[in-house]
């Protein structure tokens, strides 16, 4: 046998006296193979613990270290009232089989949770909800929609009964309890029945495991503090001073006394007497969602005269003598009307079942319509009417006012909002010249109109303009059509009245003074 033939069957040899040890000692060897000593050659059930994601360790027993969170966090369950508490809701704790033998004790992972998280990561049972933005359009302003408001609580009962508080303060508690019992009562001349009363959000509410470090409701008042105001924060206050009223108060700080009455409960209506030193609550209201009550409504209305011109051209503009005085009326109106938080959102009246209880006769007045050459006060060089005679009513009657001028929300609504059906006629409210007719996102078709002694007034919203910049008007002419242009939550004309140029440094005046 030649020295290659011997080594060939040496390793032959060897080759088949390994492949019988391993299959008679598989285990051994795909130990030794993964570097494990022969000692600890069998693979183990542990935990593997991942925080975030990341894994910080194994352990022995998930139990174990749930019972040690849960024994170490007296303060958590002193502070909210529960009996347990439980694990970070981004801890996992999987099993796993291993090879490892490692582990860490259940306060080594307690105390690397700590580090990483902090206590308010433990969590308890409670309920997470979410009330769900919707689309709003905040006084003609562009729409937005309003971000959804997470509010964690212990007992659903807390958040039910300050839902409803909050919803008593938007409507009649009478009115509330008897459609809520359904005892309602049949409108016999006038009254109002409640068609409907909901929460325009949607609103969910699951029951899930609460870290401790986030906001969590625990008293009815805390939440429903939360759930009118947008915050939790101490609101601002004011002492009555001799000579003050509801309305002054309001209106000095940027509220509508609606307003008002809903952040102090104890008073009713915008008439109720205040005593000097007495404190009250300023703070604006923004509701985290929108209560919506909608109405059948059947009441008297007074139907004020028009005035009715008869034009002598004989007479400058300006030149008024009355005819006949004229009286106002009274029909019962029956209307659909829409409440949003308290205030009116639309209105529709029902021509059909409108009741004249006494007519109406017009005041008729004759006007001199002779015109000048030049009106310095508006720029213009155009023949108009300068004279400023009785003071016109924009729509037609009767009318409901769904928007007082005032403050809302902290901003000021520079005129009023009148209601009335799609396409009815918009009148000038006295002579002047039309020096904005167009287009715009916010007002719609709209119309400015310069009077005498510096008064202008807008008209917007229209569905339609009969007039262009430059045209000649009078009291009670026809200038457009009522619609719901530009940001309008219904059909309706804002009503505007200035001293000076609107939007450029004239100032807003309320269109009531004036009649």
């Amino acid at each position: 046998m030649d020295k290659k033939t011997s080594i060939i069957t040496v390793f032959t040899l060897l080759v088949t006296s390994l492949m019988v040890y391993i299959s008679s000692n598989p285990a051994s060897v795909c130990a030794r193979m993964l570097g494990f000593n022969k000692i600890n050659n069998s693979p183990k059930q542990l935990y593997r613990v991942y925080l975030g994601g990341k894994s910080i360790g194994l352990i022995k027993s998930k139990q174990e270290l749930e019972e040690f969170i849960d024994n170490k966090q007296t303060e958590i369950k002193e502070k909210y009232n529960v009996n347990k508490v439980y694990i970070p809701k981004d801890l996992d704790i999987i099993q796993e089989i291993t090879y490892e033998q490692k582990t860490l004790s259940a306060e080594e992972i307690y105390q690397k949770i700590q580090n990483i998280k902090g206590a308010e990561s433990f969590t308890i049972d409670g309920y997470k909800i979410v009330i769900h933005g919707i689309e709003k359009i905040i006084q003609d302003e562009e729409v937005k929609q309003t971000e959804d408001q997470t509010i964690y609580v212990l007992d659903k009962d807390i958040f039910t009964n300050s839902v409803e508080k909050t919803v008593k303060l938007f409507v009649e508690e009478e009115d509330y309890e008897n459609f809520l019992n359904n005892n309602q009562k049949e409108i016999k001349e006038e009254g109002k029945i409640i068609e409907d009363l909901y929460i325009k959000n949607n609103i969910t509410i699951k029951q899930d495991r609460i870290p401790t470090g986030v906001k969590i409701y625990q008293t009815e008042e805390e939440l429903s503090k939360y759930l009118l105001f947008g915050t939790i924060e101490d609101q601002q206050t004011y002492v009555v001073k001799e000579g003050d009223t509801i309305e002054k108060i309001s209106y000095n700080n940027k509220l509508s006394t609606d307003e008002f009455l809903i952040a102090n409960t104890q008073y009713k209506t915008a008439s109720d007497l205040l005593y000097p030193g007495k404190e009250v609550v300023l703070g604006v209201i923004q509701p985290q969602f929108d209560t919506v009550e909608e109405t059948h409504t059947v009441s008297k209305k007074t139907v004020h005269k028009e005035t009715i011109y008869e034009d002598d051209d004989t007479k400058y503009a300006g030149y008024e003598q009355v005819k006949e005085e004229g009286e106002d009326g009274i029909s019962l109106v029956t209307e659909k009307i829409q409440y949003t938080n308290g205030s009116i959102s639309s209105v529709v009246a029902i021509k059909d079942e409108e009741k004249v209880i006494k007519p109406v006769v017009n005041k008729v007045v004759i006007r001199g319509t002779k015109k000048y050459t030049t009106n310095t006060t508006t720029n213009w060089n155009v023949e108009i009417p300068v004279g400023v005679g009785s003071w016109g009513w924009p729509t037609q009657v009767p009318y409901t006012i769904s928007s007082y001028f005032g403050y809302r929300w902290g901003k000021l609504h520079e005129g009023i909002d009148i209601t009335g059906s799609y396409g009815s006629p918009i009148k000038a409210v006295n002579n002047g010249i039309v020096v904005q007719s167009g287009y715009t996102g916010i007002n719609g078709n709209y119309i400015t109109i310069a009077h005498s002694n510096g008064y202008y007034t807008v008209y917007a919203h229209m569905a339609q303009r009969y007039k262009k910049v430059g045209d000649v008007v009078y009291t009670n002419d026809q200038i457009g059509t009522m619609g719901k242009t530009g940001f309008a939550t219904g059909v309706h004309l804002h009503f505007g009245v200035y001293k000076g140029m609107p939007y450029y440094g004239g100032f807003p005046v309320n269109p009531l003074q004036l009649y």
